[in-house]
């Protein structure tokens, strides 16, 4: 009898901010802290699209585009 191997389960990862960091961002205006996450978001958009090209050569920037997109909107585009 042949047994499938099992994919381990998914396990959740939460992460807090320490007390300082809490001072820092709280301190920051509301556009401060936008400005800080629409950077995050560009990065990860970068990030993303780096490793499709390099997984992906064959292909074009249109469908690299396409599939970030996808991938950053977790498949509810």
């Amino acid at each position: 009898m042949t047994t499938t191997p099992k994919t381990p389960p998914r396990t959740t990862r939460l992460e807090t901010l320490d007390e300082e960091m809490i001072r820092v961002l709280a301190a920051k205006t509301g556009a401060e802290r936008l400005a800080i996450a629409a950077g995050m978001f560009r990065s990860a958009r970068r990030m993303v699209s780096s490793h499709l090209r390099q997984e992906h050569p064959d292909w074009d920037t249109a469908k690299v585009q396409r599939e970030v997109a996808l991938r950053i909107s977790h498949g509810t585009g």
